[in-house]
């Protein structure tokens, strides 16, 4: 490599300049050229991800409908034994999502996804097969242990294929999958013991032969398409096949603030899905209906989720990431609220209707804003899986609150779950104000780099110069 002008770095042989983490201004032919290969990759990449993790979901999402439907007599479950039902998923998960997104690296993606996803099917088929409390809770550890390592796969192995401004909307449709889950989801553990997993496993051996790997080696395109498409994302982000396993790395993941302030923002909003997700049953019970009309009623909230969802596909790229959150996390406060602690049950149905309107796209818009705001693919790709591990702890301790013995009020549960929403809320303000003064600072203060190589830059990641944070 040769050095160009500041922060660019030039191919030997080659008239083409890369200009790091600058967006390259397309002509007319080229802007259609990039509309004709992104279809060929929507089509391509984001279903069969969608399709697994509509699966994934309902396979772990079905145990609050499942104690609302006889597991606690059907298993003779104590008390603790409910709770860590619960809670050793979480834990399981946490433990393993940092080192799944280090091993995506050792592995193609098509092999990696459905590996861990016929294990995880086959995790789920053993549930119906449990035949007390200490089979099911091996099932639930070992189902947590292996889907730990496809949503942060699938946040980072998005990023291998999209621009950070195209990657926001294939994000928020690939987190559709959510609310989708729980519509389905709860008719289905209503009414379904083990076919769900038998599915599953379907879909997972089948995606080893669907799931594309690199751009770089994107048959489907044209070659006129790929280098365009290769470009834009070497310009950006590095090119996710040349990337490779970096203990430095892993620390700068570590030891960077931003990343556990994205993973607090994530932690509150995660924690309101989770507790709203899996235990709309056991909450909707407590307004006097029986389990099985609790557990379709409990799709209400997914129906206000999915809508919320669909309008901030709209608004991705228009409105800053840290306003959408704002927003989305005060409707959500508000509606859980009602939910919570008023008595009348049309309002309270009504309010988790508008609780999940404001909880499910805060999922998608705080994994894609701290993405994006990484400066390559592999701190993304482990940042990714630092931020959802530490996010989804609230799975691990929160359940505990939603135990029998705290029936009917789940006073406690209420409380923090919507003081941690609030926090996310404010932490998303905060940091997008943060992002807008480092910015200007950026843009007032140019620092020259043409001493140094193009790994070298690559390897500064956000803190390069010309990098600029989405807010």
């Amino acid at each position: 490599m040769v050095m160009a002008d500041s922060g660019s770095v030039m191919s030997l042989g080659s008239e083409k300049k890369i200009n790091l983490n600058v967006e390259e201004e397309l002509t007319e032919d080229q802007k259609l050229i990039v509309k004709s290969y992104l279809r060929k990759i929507d089509v391509r990449v984001v279903p069969i991800m969608i399709i697994l993790y509509l699966f994934g979901l309902i396979d772990r999402g079905n145990i609050g409908a499942a104690i609302v439907n006889g597991l606690r007599d059907g298993l003779h479950l104590t008390s603790s034994e409910e709770g860590t039902a619960t809670t050793i998923f979480y834990i399981l998960y946490i433990v393993f999502e940092t080192p799944s997104n280090m091993l995506l690296k050792k592995f193609r993606p098509h092999i990696w996804f459905a590996l861990i996803g016929s294990c995880w099917a086959g995790a789920c088929i053993s549930l119906a097969f449990a035949k007390n409390g200490t089979n099911f809770i091996v099932s639930r550890a070992l189902l947590g242990a292996f889907e730990a390592g496809f949503t942060p796969g699938v946040v980072g192995y998005l990023s291998y294929w999209y621009t950070r401004s195209e990657v926001g909307k294939r994000m928020t449709i690939f987190f559709l999958a959510v609310p989708i889950s729980g519509i389905i989801g709860s008719p289905m553990s209503a009414g379904l013991a083990s076919a769900k997993g038998c599915l599953t496993l379907f879909f997972c051996l089948l995606s080893f032969f669907i799931i594309q790997d690199y751009p770089d080696e994107a048959k489907f395109l044209t070659p006129e398409e790929r280098e365009l498409c290769v470009r834009r994302l070497v310009a950006e982000q590095g090119m996710a096949s040349k990337t490779k396993n970096s203990l430095k790395n892993v620390l700068n993941v570590i030891i960077d603030w931003k990343v556990w302030v994205f993973a607090f923002i994530f932690l509150g909003f995660n924690n309101i899905a989770i507790m709203t997700g899996v235990f709309s049953p056991v909450i909707i019970k407590t307004m006097g209906f029986t389990g099985v009309t609790s557990t379709y009623l409990a799709s209400l909230q997914s129906v206000g989720g999915f809508i919320g969802t669909l309008v901030a596909f709209y608004y991705v790229n228009k409105v800053p990431y840290f306003v959408l959150l704002s927003i989305y996390g005060l409707i959500s406060v508000i509606g859980y609220g009602i939910m919570a602690f008023t008595k009348g049950t049309g309002l309270r149905l009504f309010a988790l209707v508008l609780a999940g309107f404001g909880l499910n796209p805060t999922i998608p818009l705080s994994l894609t804003w701290s993405s994006v705001n990484q400066g390559g693919v592999y701190k993304g790709l482990i940042a990714s899986a630092v931020v959802i591990s530490f996010g989804t702890i609230c799975g691990a301790t929160v359940p505990r609150l939603f135990v029998a013995k705290y029936d009917p009020g789940y006073t406690a549960a209420h409380s923090i779950i919507l003081g941690f929403t609030a926090l996310s809320g404010l932490l998303s303000f905060v940091l997008g104000m943060y992002f807008k003064k480092e910015n200007t600072r950026r843009d007032n203060n140019p620092v020259d780099l043409s001493h140094l190589s193009e790994f070298e830059q690559r390897e500064m990641f956000n803190s390069h110069p010309s990098f600029r944070f989405r807010r």
